[in-house]
């Protein structure tokens, strides 16, 4: 897919390219699919583009959060989710919280992409499982503990299985005039990308968060369901286990530290949120997401 600029590939071979931009993790080839992680280094504000795609992916977001528009249809990409692309869609981005965000781009075929994500008004945004986003990052922290194809090209489609079923379109808001419904549209975009923006913005109460947004803390709770399908609680839970997910792939062992940046009470807090949300402690997912073998 041509980014136009966006983002920063890297091919494991190339020294000189990860020395220069960075711990980019590359490119995994198993089962005829294609995974890449992608750094995006862009920093404009508005949109760029428009490019085109030019096959069938998948991307899931890891960390950070964007704007995409592809084929006329608007929407914010932060970690509770990503969305799909066809060959010819045009597409354009923008970074309105800043360069830095990490992605998964999974490239498959036609017959694999339609037997999992059939129908042309499929929403090309979708949200996933706490389990999936967990199965997501496994399958990286295998390929950088060396797993051979076999068991990165089954990690592979199981993943794309638990996409396909646990992935919910982010809905349009048809229940409104369409200038009130585009309006709701931007409003919600604006607080996803408040609350993909880092700790800051998760930290913030109900209140504090309308208020950055110039709305009461009612109208946020109401507009944000109709458009999404679901609460704004839930969405900012997810995003912070994501959040405590990513750092642990980096290497952060303190759980106290991780419940204390994230906004949770206390370890036992962030235990049972992580649990609900993943089916996992965040104590037995450390081991899952680390390098080590």
């Amino acid at each position: 897919m041509n980014e136009e600029g966006c983002s920063t590939r890297e091919l494991l071979e190339d020294e000189a390219v990860r020395e220069r931009r960075g711990a980019l993790r590359g490119r995994i080839s198993a089962a005829g699919i294609t995974v890449e992680d992608i750094l995006c280094c862009e920093d404009r504000t508005g949109f760029v583009g428009p490019g085109h795609a030019d096959g069938y992916t998948v991307v899931l977001a890891r960390s950070g959060g964007y704007l995409r528009r592809i084929a006329g249809e608007e929407f914010f990409v932060d970690a509770s989710g990503g969305y799909l692309t066809r060959p010819g869609d045009e597409h354009r981005v923008a970074h309105p919280i800043g360069p830095g965000d990490r992605s998964t781009e999974i490239r498959l075929g036609a017959e694999l992409f339609t037997d999992r994500f059939d129908g042309p008004s499929l929403s090309r945004r979708f949200t996933v499982t706490g389990r999936t986003d967990v199965h997501h990052r496994a399958l990286l922290a295998a390929a950088r503990r060396g797993a051979d194809d076999f068991e990165l090209g089954e990690r592979l489609h199981r993943l794309l299985d638990d996409v396909a079923a646990s992935a919910g379109p982010w809905r349009r808001d048809t229940s409104s005039r369409p200038a009130a419904a585009r309006a709701h549209a931007r409003l919600v975009r604006d607080v996803c990308a408040v609350l993909a923006g880092g700790t800051p913005g998760l930290r913030l109460s109900l209140e504090e968060l309308a208020g950055a947004a110039g709305v009461s803390p009612h109208h946020l709770s109401r507009v944000f369901r109709a458009v999404t399908g679901t609460t704004l609680t839930r969405h900012r839970n997810e995003l912070r286990i994501r959040g405590v997910l990513h750092a642990l792939e980096e290497g952060e062992d303190s759980l106290r530290t991780l419940a204390y940046v994230y906004g949770f009470a206390d370890q036992a807090h962030l235990t049972r949120a992580c649990r609900s949300h993943t089916g996992s402690v965040p104590s037995a997912l450390r081991g899952v997401l680390a390098d080590r073998a």
